[in-house]
């Protein structure tokens, strides 16, 4: 197998998963993986996904007893700064009402590095999942153009933030608005991002999720795999993140028809170095 080990892993601790941590360990024992990491969501700085962080960093403390080859990490997701600070005032998303502006908000994560490093978490993950340029933007109807736009500035920001460790599936869009060619994002995002992650000396992940989803064409998996292997051969460290969040299945071997057709061998895929662990 191309891939060895997992590095972006939902437990039952997410608010949107379901995998106990048990289940997880015994699978990818099965599995043959060396090191597997756990990476729950802490998407905002409110009592819920701090509390759901906190259960996770008890969890996988206690687990790793067992199982030393699991490594506690955390998903951060891209915020709108406005409210990021409005939680911090109130400790609630309640009563939120996005101010208005004539440019984008900027840019926050849930938690600072010094906070994930005193918890115990080891790496983090940061990852885009939905627009934070402008007023209830999530609700806002897929304007391609904007959005690309929009992602483009939030990878730009985690591939240079301090706190992240990935870069998390770089171009993700839950709607999968560009997942039939993925040559409609400009050249020069891709490149500027990929030069940005080699200029901070951090990884990139290929996810699942783009090799498995139905709304990708084999057309857009082909590009994708593509642009996973140029970068790696820029000297961009790359690993694999299932990102499951139920069951924990092996989605390697469909996986990796693609990457072999890019070009990946065995030995490319990496795990987190130890100087890269906090």
């Amino acid at each position: 197998m191309i891939i060895k080990s997992d590095w972006h892993i939902h437990s039952e601790y997410s608010y949107d998963a379901e995998n106990p941590l048990e289940l997880i360990a015994e699978r990818a024992t099965e599995q043959g993986l060396c090191r597997i990491g756990i990476t729950d969501h802490a998407n905002f700085n409110d009592e819920k996904f701090l509390g759901d962080l906190h259960a996770s960093v008890k969890g996988v403390k206690e687990m790793q007893k067992k199982y030393p080859f699991m490594v506690l990490g955390v998903e951060l997701t891209p915020i709108e700064r406005p409210e990021f600070d409005h939680i911090a005032i109130t400790g609630t998303r309640e009563g939120y009402e996005p101010p208005a502006s004539d440019k984008p908000y900027d840019i926050e994560l849930a938690c600072s590095k010094e906070e994930l490093v005193k918890l115990g978490v080891r790496y983090a993950i940061g990852a885009s999942h939905w627009r934070v340029d402008s007023p209830n933007a999530k609700k806002l109807e897929p304007d391609l153009d904007a959005c690309i736009k929009e992602w483009y500035r939030q990878q730009m920001f985690l591939a240079a933030d301090e706190r992240v460790t990935i870069l998390g599936h770089p171009w993700y869009n839950g709607k999968g608005i560009w997942y039939e060619d993925f040559y409609v994002i400009p050249r020069s995002m891709k490149l500027d991002i990929a030069n940005e992650l080699k200029r901070s000396g951090k990884y990139v992940e290929c996810n699942s999720h783009f090799f498995l989803t139905p709304k990708a064409t084999d057309k857009f998996r082909r590009q994708y795999a593509e642009y996973l292997r140029e970068m790696f051969e820029m000297g961009i460290p790359v690993t694999y993140g299932s990102d499951s969040h139920k069951n924990y299945p092996d989605a390697r071997e469909k996986v990796e028809v693609w990457l072999r057709e890019a070009g990946f061998t065995e030995g490319d895929f990496s795990e987190i170095a130890e100087k890269d662990l906090w």
